[in-house]
């Protein structure tokens, strides 16, 4: 199916610029496969981060033009090529099945039979009392593609903030607790549109949802197509490359300047995953460095208890 929708996609974007005369025009974009919603209910689906333009193939290099966005027409010639595409790949390979025939859940691998189990979950969401709430997909067939979500040039943050949703994992650790009478609460990133903001499940039916989340063995959740993709030979010249930091540090035997590798440390990608400032003390607000490691449980807890911080996990999590 992912590749039914880039290849449905691209062929859009390249039939435009052929239209305007562009040589050989080539296209980009990352595929996330997630397979969950907020309530941890199996819901296949894809966030596809595609380039809005192509690259024309031109004498002094790879050219990037900028398309129009997609209209409601365009949307649902996509869905309805896509459906067709995947109608007729399940009839050949045989999994399609009609409304009468039984499923025989002996001849499904463990696996299978969680996601069949899942699609007849109930989401445990109460029913909605808004009404009037429209989407703004375009649907056929039962797929859906909604495309109103772009990242104006320039706006790294925001691109960066649109790459972190689609890759975001189901859920985050601190959702999680258990209830006084031994069930699981799951605390919703955002209310659902009825305003209920959490979910209380049996841990066996937590277990349950955990268990069709994960993604079969051997297949990448992330994919890169067209000119993003490794194989790709003008990758090169479109993909930006960092240029190499070098380190003002030289010896008697080696006088050339070493090029530090470009990699983050902890406190960088606390500060960029988090907003946590992790060089900076939360008592004084002065800067902090690291002076030692201390790795045994028995030095960790003298250590906290010397900095007046609570030696329990559960206790340090509610703080």
């Amino acid at each position: 199916m992912v590749n039914f929708f880039v290849r449905a996609i691209f062929e859009q974007l390249t039939g435009w610029a052929r239209c305007q005369g562009l040589p050989e025009p080539k296209c980009g974009a990352v595929t996330f496969i997630q397979r969950f919603t907020k309530t941890l209910n199996i819901s296949p689906h894809l966030h596809v981060l595609v380039l809005d333009g192509v690259f024309a193939n031109e004498e002094e290099g790879p050219r990037f033009v900028e398309c129009p966005a997609p209209t409601n027409r365009d949307l649902l010639s996509l869905a309805q090529s896509v459906f067709k595409k995947m109608e007729k790949f399940l009839a050949k390979s045989g999994y399609l099945r009609s409304e009468s025939d039984a499923l025989d859940e002996a001849s499904l691998t463990p696996l299978e039979r969680w996601y069949v189990r899942g699609l007849a979950e109930p989401s445990m969401l109460s029913p909605s009392r808004i009404v009037g709430v429209k989407s703004t997909a375009i649907a056929c067939g039962g797929f859906s593609v909604h495309a109103q979500v772009r990242v104006a040039q320039g706006d790294r943050r925001g691109r960066e903030g649109l790459c972190l949703y689609a890759a975001r994992p189901p859920f985050a650790e601190d959702q999680l607790r258990m209830t006084d009478d031994g069930r699981v609460r799951l605390t919703l990133r955002r209310p659902a549109k009825n305003g209920q903001g959490a979910i209380v499940l049996s841990p066996v039916q937590c277990l349950r949802r955990l268990a069709w989340l994960v993604p079969p063995p051997a297949q990448h959740q992330v994919r890169y197509a067209g000119v993003l993709a490794s194989a790709s030979k003008v990758r090169r010249a479109i993909v930006p490359r960092p240029a190499p930091v070098l380190q003002l540090a030289f010896s008697i035997e080696n006088m050339r300047p070493r090029v530090q590798k470009r990699r983050m440390s902890w406190a960088k990608l606390l500060a960029r995953v988090y907003s946590i400032d992790g060089e900076r003390c939360l008592s004084c607000g002065g800067p902090v460095r690291p002076i030692g490691a201390v790795t045994e449980s028995s030095h960790v807890a003298q250590t906290l208890g010397r900095m007046r911080r609570p030696r329990c996990l559960e206790n340090a999590r509610n703080m």
